[in-house]
């Protein structure tokens, strides 16, 4: 099992060959479907772990952008009792689903 440990908007995830992840406010190109990723933090190819400090160098995790998808609207609602004050407020976030093609040192 090949899996490495990313970077992304200051977040890190767990990748693995093969599968899928949802990125939150990923910004790519529309025209473009590959998408690379330089910050890999760590790395395991054939059982042999590797640890960047900070970031491994030449290591590369490359992959497939599938689909965009939002979720299910999240409703806030404020309310003050005794003071008429409420307000309702709506939000979705958008999700970018990328399968993992390739990790690389």
């Amino acid at each position: 099992m090949n899996f490495a440990v990313i970077e992304h908007n200051k977040n890190q995830y767990k990748v693995e060959e093969g599968k899928s992840l949802d990125f939150p406010n990923f910004e790519y190109d529309e025209k473009k479907k590959k998408i690379e990723f330089d910050k890999v933090l760590l790395t395991e190819i054939d059982g042999k772990p590797e640890v960047g400090t900070p970031y491994i160098e030449k290591a590369k995790v490359s992959g497939e952008i599938v689909e965009t998808k939002r979720s299910k609207k999240l409703r806030v609602f404020k309310f003050k009792p005794k003071k008429r004050y409420q307000r309702t407020h709506g939000q979705r976030q958008t999700y970018v689903t990328v399968k993992i093609d390739k990790i690389s040192k």
